[in-house]
């Protein structure tokens, strides 16, 4: 089958025509995609490519044989907790849940500035889910994650839990008090450990190391915590185009890459390379510290917007090793596992990272106190005792 989808962003506000993509998807045919930038589009001033990488503003027509489409518009999607609501939502058949049919579907309810439509404009924005419904809403994404929801439970999860990736049962709700945006992350009905409060406590140790870090909240719905995460997409201004470094690397599938080349992408392409690469060697180092091996390409990003242009975005998803693997995703220079505190001084200095061993001591003497944060976060006892790894971490 071919999709025609028509590309819109909304980086000052309003909607904005991009380009079309044509898709060709079927069970006969090998999957393959083009993509052309609009004429309009590429005469405005304020245009930018949407991939530097892969996308460059020129009238030229790209194409892709990538089952995955073009990967920033697979950015777009997301990943299995929320295509599962997706697909529920729109019921579309397993022999249809390619990725074009998927991008139709979400439409301009994805995180990031880009929304998708086979329509001459995109569809209104979906409603907003108030920030009261919490606790619905909570309990709606228990239900769905055990599969026993009714179909009039489903609306609320619908309208705002869709976009949102990785695998974990979360919502987009926005605050009336304080007009923002959040990610609200619910714990799972498979978590043996206090995952929410976890992640919180880890993300304001992280904050006192000098990442930059969103905004969060740790909330309380009947007897369970929620975490709500400030979304650092939306701007007074409009939206933040997002690219992944998987995109930008154009690492589909397996792929062994190490922080070295997501660092070289960064100094390529931001327009701030000597702050964002000090933000970025922190966060590797907060990450070998605390033991977030879980430090895949999908967790690290670069956003555009028109008054600041390329930046590394704010740090997120940073939890200990909850899944008990001691291999990081990136390799620290040739090995996966903790390098250690004088390693990480050499990297910072062989990288070029001006002050390094400042960063690297405002690290650790940030996460040292790791404990303290996780007991005022209400973390039990013995969830806190499986990270021990943390403090010989510290003395290596």
């Amino acid at each position: 089958m071919i999709y025609r989808i028509g590309v819109w962003e909304k980086t000052s506000g309003d909607s904005r025509f991009v380009g079309e993509m044509i898709s060709e998807f079927g069970e006969a045919s090998k999957p393959r995609s083009a993509f052309r930038y609009g004429r309009t589009y590429l005469e405005d001033s304020s245009a930018f490519p949407l991939d530097p990488v892969t996308l460059p503003l020129t009238a030229e027509s790209f194409t892709t044989s990538d089952p995955s489409m073009f990967g920033i518009f697979e950015d777009s999607l997301p990943d299995d907790w929320g295509k599962r609501l997706l697909v529920r939502q729109h019921n579309i058949p397993r022999n249809s849940q390619n990725p074009p049919n998927l991008l139709l579907a979400l439409g301009n309810s994805g995180l990031g500035t880009l929304s998708y439509s086979d329509n001459t404009n995109p569809a209104d924005s979906p409603q907003d889910t108030s920030i009261i419904h919490l606790s619905e809403l909570l309990t709606a994404a228990e239900h769905f994650e055990r599969g026993d929801l009714e179909e009039t439970g489903l609306s609320l999860l619908f309208g705002a839990g869709s976009s949102p990736g990785g695998a974990r049962p979360k919502a987009v709700v926005f605050d009336e008090g304080d007009r923002n945006y959040y990610i609200a992350k619910f714990p799972s009905v498979k978590d043996q450990e206090d995952v929410v409060k976890i992640e919180f406590a880890t993300m304001e140790t992280a904050r006192l190391a000098g990442l930059n870090v969103p905004d969060t909240r740790l909330v309380q719905c009947a007897s369970k915590s929620v975490l709500l995460v400030h979304r650092f997409d939306i701007i007074p201004a409009g939206r933040r185009h997002m690219i992944s470094f998987q995109t930008l690397l154009k690492a589909h599938g397996f792929y062994q890459l190490r922080y070295q080349d997501l660092l070289a992408v960064l100094r390529k392409y931001s327009n701030d390379p000597q702050e964002d690469s000090e933000l970025f060697f922190r966060q590797m180092v907060f990450n070998a510290v605390v033991g977030n091996t879980d430090d895949h390409l999908k967790n690290f990003w670069i956003v555009f917007d028109h008054q600041q242009g390329w930046r590394l975005s704010p740090a997120f998803d940073l939890i200990p090793n909850i899944g008990r693997n001691d291999e990081h995703v990136l390799l620290f220079d040739t090995s996966a596992y903790f390098p250690g505190r004088v390693k990480l001084e050499k990297l910072g200095k062989q990288w070029g990272i001006h002050n390094s061993a400042n960063i690297v001591a405002q690290v650790f003497d940030a996460v040292a106190c790791w404990r303290t944060r996780f007991n005022n976060a209400g973390v039990p006892d013995v969830d806190t005792c499986k990270f021990k790894e943390i403090d010989s971490n510290l003395v290596s």
